[in-house]
């Protein structure tokens, strides 16, 4: 790690010295090192091990999907077995939108949370996915839709323009995330809105759990920097935004437990996800059902009151 490659991350203000090189395995099998920043947590991978500019384009359906095993999955099934996750994040900005609001959302993947905008109905819908294929499926489904096939730092776009921009699972994969938040700042609006989520380097299960398969699933080639509360904030403000952090329990407690019982992930991100226990309408079963979504419910607030959900989530406003 040197200098200047910090500054062009973002980080101005840290110390060289207050970084610390952590032996980590990736999740395909690779050992390569991460730079932690001992204050705050942020955690950078290597540069040596970072993905070429093409990788978006071209291999990372190929290699990530929503199965364990990485297996490539069609975007209609991606979306089926995405949805109540995409549900559950398009709830997280969903009172701001209005029928006149102008939305951007960057790296919309298969489109799973841009249906649901579409649905709602916005003045202007904008995404932006550097993959070829992700991108025409956003298109040919979501026919209100205006789509740009480019990485955000390519595109193109109108400054002073958005009401709402919005990045999930984005960021972790930008090599400079400065640039791309100051880039965010310029599109919006004065008082624009801005929703960043990202995986949380200090993620209940790697905090807490006694799951040291989890370390090696949750690092991985495609995430160079390694967010905290500290260090999402840090960079946010720094591009001028003022707004709050918040913890974010993308999958349940019983996909927590799964890993704890188990030491491995579930085989899909669709078992992850507890609706109905028991699909039985006698009196004892609705008993049984309401208490799981107690004990859900319970088990979220408590991760989320910490931070240490899966994800975190930038919740800002461009400042006037």
């Amino acid at each position: 790690m040197d200098k200047n490659l910090l500054d062009k991350i973002g980080f101005k203000n840290y110390s060289l010295s207050d970084l610390q090189k952590k032996s980590i395995t990736l999740r395909d099998g690779r050992d390569t090192d991460l730079w932690v920043h001992t204050p705050s947590g942020h955690g950078i991978l290597e540069k040596g091990i970072w993905p070429e500019d093409n990788f978006y384009l071209e291999e990372y359906r190929t290699q990530f999907s929503s199965n364990s095993d990485g297996k490539k999955q069609e975007c209609e099934e991606h979306l089926r077995v995405q949805k109540k996750l995409n549900t559950r994040q398009f709830k997280l900005f969903s009172k701001f939108l209005t029928k006149k609001t102008k939305y951007l959302e960057i790296g919309c993947s298969f489109g799973g949370v841009t249906s649901q905008v579409c649905n709602f109905g916005v003045d202007k819908c904008h995404v932006v996915e550097p993959n070829t294929e992700d991108i025409n499926f956003v298109k040919d489904s979501c026919k209100n839709v205006k789509t740009f096939n480019s990485t955000f730092e390519d595109v193109d776009l109108k400054e002073n323009y958005y009401d709402i921009i919005v990045a999930f699972d984005v960021v972790e994969h930008v090599y400079y995330p400065i640039d791309f938040i100051e880039k965010c700042y310029k599109l919006l609006k004065d008082g624009g809105r801005l929703f960043i989520v990202v995986p949380n380097h200090n993620d209940v299960l790697l905090s807490n759990y006694d799951c040291d398969n989890y370390k090696n699933f949750y690092y991985h080639k495609a995430h160079i920097n390694y967010f905290t509360s500290d260090s999402l904030k840090y960079l946010c403000e720094s591009a001028g935004f003022n707004g709050k952090i918040g913890s974010y329990l993308d999958y349940s407690f019983f996909n927590h437990v799964f890993w704890y019982q188990n030491d491995k992930p579930m085989g899909t991100s669709e078992g992850a996800f507890i609706g109905k226990v028991i699909d039985k309408n006698d009196n004892l079963s609705e008993k049984i059902n309401n208490f799981y979504r107690d004990v859900e419910l319970q088990y979220e607030k408590l991760i989320n009151d910490n931070l240490v959900g899966g994800a975190l989530i930038f919740n800002g406003v461009k400042n006037v």
